[in-house]
Parts: C-alpha cells; structure tokens; sequence
C-alpha cells in the first residue's frame, strides 16, 4: 500500500507535471534536437527554430533547471548523457517525447469527460500518425528490450515470433544477443512495410523479417521456439488478449516458449503506478492486466510451467511453455 501524500508531496507532483510538459514541448519545437546538432545561444536556437525569443529563453532556462541542459553564458548544451538520444537516427527518443506530449494533451482534453460518462472520443489514426507512434515506440523501446531480453533464456532459441513488434526493436535486442536466431516481425502492414524499408541494408535485414496483417486473424505461421508479446497485450480487451496468446500459442513449436512482457499491476489492482495509470491511458480498449489474468489464458491456451520475472518496478515477463 502506497503512503497517501501530504501537501509537500501533493505540489512536487503537480510542479513534475510542468517539467514534465516543459520537456515534451521542448522536444515537440525541435529544442532539444537543435542542441543535440550543436550547443547555441537562444537567440540561434529561436531564430533556426522560429520561436518567439522570451518564450525560448524561459524555457531553455528552465531545462537547466530541470538537469536536461547545461549552461555556460551565452551558449546552451544538452547535458553530455542526453546527446545521443537526440541525434535523428532510428533510435531518437525525439518522437517519444512527442508522443507523450500528445497524450497527455489527450488526456486534459477528455479525462473528466471520460470520468462522468464512461465515453472517450475516438478516430482513426491517420497515417502519419501510425508512422510517429511506431518511431516513438521504437526511440523509447530500444533500450528497455535490450534490459528485458537479457531476462530471457535463449538457450535453442533459433525462431522466434514478434507479435506486434512495431520496427523490430524488440526482436533486434534478441537478435543481437543471441546471434543464431531469426526473427519474424508481426504488425500492421504499413509499419512491416516500414520495419523492411529501415533494416534494408543492414547486418540483420537476412534475419529479421516482417509479416504485415491482423494478429486476431491472419496467419501467425507456425513452428516457432520463442515468442514475444511485449507491450501489446494492454492494447486489448480480456476476450481479445486471450485469443491473441491461444493463437500465439498455436504458432510455437513443441517445446516453445511464449513471453508476455508488460507493465506489470497487483492484483487489488492499487499498484504500482505506472500499471495503475496506464490503465486509464488504455481506458475502454485495453487494460492492464494481472499475473492471474495472463496466467489463466496462458493455461487455457494449453500452455505450463507458467512462471513470472520482474523486470524492475513496474515491468515484467511471464512465460508460458508448450508441451
């Protein structure tokens, strides 16, 4: 059980909500991009990025504050960690700071709605859109498979299936730490035709594939040793998660191994609070969901030895074995 804040707790977590705005706008204009290329004065900084010049000087002034730049007057620079996440390759955290950024204006727009109706306005993703999630999901994913997969025993691993595994980051870090496998990207067919386009030319593009279509449908394949549902399940209701594991299930071989990692939540369902949060993120489509819930469609997929691996606070791997 969580201690209940007192009002020095309640008005350092409203004043992180405004660093954490700060920052997400940074990244939304293009600052910490910007810097990333080159330290500079906020007089550059505004004019390359077509910022009013007092509004730029409050903000980057601020990111010092908040650790995220370092200041030696007049120049402005990010803080030597953050440098390489912001260089505009395929591993930019940039987008994922975007993303969040949209999210969270998403939320102050229909939270309270959502709260006294039971209704959240929805629409389609345009393409675009599908195009910036799968970037920001893979800048901020990229570090947090490579930390999950090192839980993961790939001890005769040689196949391995990646549902909803967005631009292959996921199935790289298992790629790379285990050098035999191939891997098989499943999503959406406009993020495969993506995923394809950025592996073109690389040292994995003979062993890491993509397959585009609907998990909940089309043919998953068959004769895997290892697959990976990471940071999908939440994105469905229960009858839709577990018809996603017994078809996952059904594309292992004998013997094979099936992963589900996500965000973990208690069972009271009270914490901890990234689990507790994220299900309101996942409102009416999706949940997150608990060790009991997975377990149990994970056995009725005819799955055994379920067995579960925290991975940090609020993150874990549950593994399920076919016989």
């Amino acid at each position: 059980m969580t201690t209940p804040l007192d009002l020095k707790g309640l008005q350092s977590l409203l004043w992180n909500f405004a660093g954490h705005r700060t920052v997400t706008t940074a990244a939304k204009c293009g600052i910490l991009s910007r810097l990333a290329r080159s330290p500079a004065t906020v007089n550059t900084i505004s004019e390359d990025l077509e910022l009013a010049p007092e509004a730029c000087d409050k903000v980057v002034r601020a990111l010092v504050a908040l650790g995220v730049l370092e200041y030696d007057e007049p120049i402005f620079r990010l803080a030597p960690d953050l440098e390489p996440l912001f260089n505009q390759g395929p591993d930019d955290l940039a987008p994922f700071l975007e993303h969040s950024h949209r999210m969270y204006e998403n939320w102050g727009e229909n939270l309270e709605t959502w709260l006294r109706t039971g209704t959240w306005p929805r629409r389609e993703r345009q393409s675009k859109e599908v195009q910036n999630f799968g970037k920001a999901m893979r800048g901020v994913g990229v570090r947090t498979a490579k930390t999950v997969v090192d839980h993961i025993d790939l001890e005769g691993v040689r196949s391995m299936l990646d549902i909803g595994g967005s631009l292959g980051h996921w199935a790289q870090a298992v790629c790379e730490k285990a050098p035999g496998v191939s891997a098989t990207v499943f999503d959406i067919e406009e993020t495969a035709a993506a995923g394809r386009e950025l592996y073109r030319g690389t040292e994995f593009e003979g062993r890491i594939s993509f397959s585009g279509g609907d998990y909940l449908s089309d043919d998953l394949g068959k004769g895997y040793d290892l697959a990976l549902i990471a940071n999908v399940l939440h994105q469905e209701l229960a009858e839709q998660a577990s018809e996603l594991i017994r078809r996952t299930a059904k594309a292992l071989a004998p013997g094979g191994r099936l992963c589900v990692v996500d965000f973990r939540i208690d069972s009271d369902r009270c914490g901890p609070e990234l689990g507790t949060l994220f299900a309101i993120h996942m409102r009416d489509f999706g949940d997150t969901w608990t060790e009991a819930d997975i377990g149990s469609w994970m056995t009725d997929a005819g799955l055994s030895s379920i067995e579960r691996t925290d991975v940090g606070p609020t993150r874990w791997i549950i593994t399920g074995h076919k016989r």
